[in-house]
């Protein structure tokens, strides 16, 4: 996994310069604008990396609320798995949650 740094330094590399278009009149970004805009690139870059590290290694995270918040089913579909589950003496409702839980642990 590449660091904040390392990513700065890669979209420098491969973007030596960068411009805007504004009215349908292109022109170059100041090296304000340009600093700027490598920072939040590498920035969402880096995060995403992160991200999807994460999520590769099971979710083991201090963010593993957010995710499984994101994974549940909607509290509409865990009701009807509730009501299904207590009518037809199944699991549906107990196992989406477990697995969701199993791949998104509490860190120890």
């Amino acid at each position: 996994m590449a660091t904040l740094a390392q990513w700065k330094t890669s979209l420098r590399a491969s973007h030596s310069t960068l411009s805007k278009n504004v009215d349908g009149v292109t022109s170059p970004l100041s090296a304000e604008e340009y600093n700027k805009t490598i920072d939040e690139w590498a920035q969402a870059s880096f995060d995403q990396e992160v991200a999807n590290n994460i999520i590769e290694n099971g979710g083991e995270s201090a963010n593993y609320a957010q995710y499984r918040r994101d994974a549940y089913p909607s509290i509409g579909d865990q009701l009807d798995m509730q009501y299904k589950d207590a009518a037809n003496s199944t699991t549906t409702w107990r196992n989406a949650i477990a697995a969701v839980k199993t791949k998104y642990p509490k860190p120890s």
